[in-house]
Parts: C-alpha cells; structure tokens; sequence
C-alpha cells in the first residue's frame, strides 16, 4: 500500500504538468477553453522567446472582461472582424483591476498605467491531425503568423521592457469559442495584447 501511495505521488504531479503544457487529448463535448487560452499565450511566448522579445503575460482579467466578449460576438455572427467598442470596455474600475492582477498575480510592481495595445483575432478550421489543446493552440498560433499584422503583435510588438524611458510590462488577454463558421466547424479566436506602464504615458 504504502509502495501504491509513493508510486501515485510521482505520477499525479506528471500528469497535471502534462496536461498543463498541452498534452491534454481535446474533447469538443467538455472544451476546457482557460486550459486553451492560456496555452495560446505560452505558445506566443515560445516565439518571442526565440526572439529575445519581451513575454506576455496571460491575464484572466482582460480574458473574462475584454476578449470574452469580444469573441462571443465574432462566434454569434459568425465573422471575423474587429467589432467597435473595444476601447469603451476599458474602464477605469477595469483599469485598477488590471493593475492589481499584475501585482497579485505577476508581481509586476509600481504599475500606474493600463493601455490598450492591439487586437487580433482569427478563426482556425478544425483538423484531424490536430488532437490535442497544445496541437490547437500552436496552430492558432502559426495562423496568425501567416498574417503580416497579427505577426507583429505576436513576435515583435512591445518587444522591449523599456521603452522611452518608461518599464512596461504586457498582460494579453486571450478567449477562444468553439463554432461555424463559413459552413466549416472550428475555434474563433481573440487576443487582446493590454499593456502597463511604470508611469504615466
């Protein structure tokens, strides 16, 4: 029993690590959409990374209060496009929210401004060959790299910790919806790349 026990505890904490890094097998009954979205960002990550550029930072705060929405409308119209109001979502109530998910959650210290950088967002067909969320999430990824636009926010905006003068720090906001979408199923998807200064812009 006791050899059961010891044997457990190093299997447990692999799986939940695995699964973390994408491993997960997708089941489009039960779509874990945090595992997805946050997959998205580590994913961005990988690329910026390779590029000596700045990381985002996933922010359920922007995610559940800006993207979600967002998406959702892309999802019920079925299109993809950039709806007008994004702006008007980032309230100064939001903003200090922003702020304290930086500290509490990434111990970014001394944020005193929220900005909204850029938006992107796609719509990727399903495929066969793609099973899992990590599958799904890198290929939103490279999607969005075949795109001179949305590339840039990918790889290279912000890319610097310090700019003018001023630190900054990036939290993205990422939300994914499983849908139609000229007659093929697959994700619509939606980052919000926010931005915090040190001071004031």
């Amino acid at each position: 029993m006791r050899n059961l026990i010891l044997i457990l505890m190093f299997i447990l904490p692999s799986v939940g690590f695995s699964q973390r890094n994408g491993s997960k097998v997708m089941d489009f009954t039960n779509i874990d959409y945090r595992l997805l979205d946050s997959l998205i960002i580590v994913e961005i990550n990988v690329v910026r990374d390779s590029l000596g550029n700045s990381n985002m930072h996933y922010s359920r705060v922007v995610s559940d209060n800006i993207s979600k929405s967002r998406c959702q409308k892309l999802h019920g119209e079925q299109k993809v496009y950039h709806p007008d109001g994004r702006l008007e979502l980032y309230s100064e109530k939001l903003e200090t929210s922003i702020l304290k998910e930086s500290y509490s959650t990434h111990k970014f210290k001394g944020g005193v401004s929220v900005v909204d950088g850029f938006e992107i967002c796609l719509f990727k067909s399903r495929y066969y060959k793609l099973v899992t969320y990590g599958d799904y999430a890198k290929s939103i990824v490279d999607l969005w790299e075949t795109s001179r636009d949305h590339c840039y926010v990918v790889r290279a905006a912000y890319d610097k910790q310090i700019v003018d003068g001023k630190e900054l720090f990036l939290m993205s906001g990422v939300s994914t919806k499983y849908g139609t979408y000229e007659g093929r199923n697959g994700f619509y998807a939606v980052l919000n790349l926010t931005v915090i200064y040190k001071r004031d812009i």
